[in-house]
């Protein structure tokens, strides 16, 4: 099979940095456990599959998504509920009785009552009550009441637009970009919505502050991140990335490894710049994290036999010490895993990607850098008569001092440092 040819060019700079985490982040902690092809909500008893449970179980049964039945109240869900319940309505009203049976707030309430049925038959209030009530007041629960003040306090504003409620924030590595879970959450997106509680509603949480995500990033990604405060919001930025009017920068440090390199593959490492354009297709395997991976396809006669997703990344070494070089990445289509599944495609994996990277040498990338070190660099909104009404602005991140840290220590220059 004939291999695909990386074409040429591309071009940009780094500065800046700031704090990152000193070890590896941990997978984030609240996930949902798998569950057989159907089961039933313990709550209202309805049968789910497998695809409507989370969604269900969030509203209905908040406490029942944990294999650890302790985590509802150890991660503060069931408190955060009870202080919105009370906000609300109070804790002599009918609803706050109904509530407190259910979650076991109280100690005349007994212990917590998983089953509608029985929290009705025990209080006399009709079935179908209980149950909307529950999922009501679960829903009512503003987001970002899980956000400690530290979390507050670490987000760093890039950029607003008050009259489109758009924000940037610095994505801080280790943190999702969007909610783990419905009640307490400390993603970057839960952050937002806890920043505008603070900035435009006087600390009073309100149910309808809801953040829509406009692009995500890599749990273990640094960077850029756009949150909206309204869908309309988010549609005409989405619009602007679908639409090529959007340039986003990496940086990526990296390190050539030479396991099993081809020909083409100990060319491309001698390159100074390119465009990488190989289609990527998913991938049986799985990550450390048990997440999915993508690979490329190298050559012509395979993509014609697999479903392809074609992308393309323009690249640059914008400085290089040996074996090690700092790479800037544009991604010209937007694709899972791209740039790292690209920059790996060409023997330049990226420093600490335990998906994509090599151990070649038998050395420890962790002793540099306690993540994959990718950082969203700059995100520029490009001027055009069709963004409805976007401003042309360029938002630049400062990489984080892990990152730097990392680059100088294999003397990697071109990232200036405070």
């Amino acid at each position: 099979p004939s291999p695909r040819s990386p074409r040429s060019s591309c071009a940009a700079r780094a500065s800046g940095h700031r704090d990152g985490p000193s070890r590896r982040p941990p997978a984030p902690a609240r996930r949902a456990p798998p569950s057989s092809s159907s089961s039933s909500c313990p709550c209202c008893g309805e049968v789910l599959n497998a695809k409507q449970r989370v969604k269900h179980l969030s509203l209905c049964a908040p406490d029942a998504l944990d294999d650890d039945s302790d985590a509802f109240e150890r991660c503060g869900d069931s408190d955060i509920i009870r202080q919105s319940v009370l906000r609300r309505h109070g804790a002599r009203s009918r609803v706050y009785e109904v509530c407190a049976a259910r979650f076991g707030w109280d100690a005349s309430a007994g212990s917590k009552e998983p089953s509608a049925r029985r929290v009705s038959r025990a209080l006399g209030v009709p079935f179908d009550i209980v149950v909307r009530t529950i999922r009501t007041e679960v829903k009512e629960t503003p987001m970002g009441l899980g956000v400690s003040a530290r979390a507050l306090e670490e987000l760093e504003i890039l950029y607003e637009d008050e009259e489109r409620g758009t924000v940037a924030v610095n994505k801080l590595a280790g943190v999702a970009s969007t909610p783990q879970n419905r009640i307490s959450d400390e993603s970057m997106a839960s952050r937002v919505v806890a920043y505008w509680t603070r900035k435009y509603h006087n600390n009073v949480p309100l149910s309808s502050t809801t953040p829509f995500v406009v692009h995500r990033l890599d749990y273990e990604t640094s960077g850029v991140f756009v949150v909206a405060k309204t869908k309309e919001a988010a549609r005409v930025m989405q619009s602007a990335f679908e639409g090529r009017r959007v340039r986003k920068t990496y940086l990526a440090l990296c390190k050539r490894t030479t396991t099993n390199a081809n020909q083409q593959q100990h060319e491309q490492q001698q390159q100074q710049q390119g465009t990488i354009d190989y289609p990527l297709v998913k991938d049986a395997a799985a990550d450390f994290a048990g997440r999915a991976k993508v690979r490329c396809v190298l050559n012509d006669d395979e993509a014609a036999l697999v479903k392809v997703m074609p992308a393309e990344t323009d690249w640059r070494i914008l400085h290089r010490n040996g074996s090690y070089a700092l790479i800037e990445a544009r991604p010209r289509t937007g694709r899972t895993h791209q740039i790292r599944a690209h920059l790996a495609a060409v023997g330049w994996p990226i420093v600490g990607d335990d998906a994509y990277g090599y151990r070649d040498d038998g050395q420890d990338d962790d002793s540099l850098i306690s993540r994959h070190a990718l950082h969203a660099h700059t995100l520029t909104f490009l001027k055009s008569t069709t963004t409805e009404g976007i401003p042309p602005v360029s938002i630049v991140a400062p990489p984080p001092r892990d990152f730097t840290r990392a680059c100088a220590a294999v003397g990697v220059v071109g990232i200036e440092t405070k």
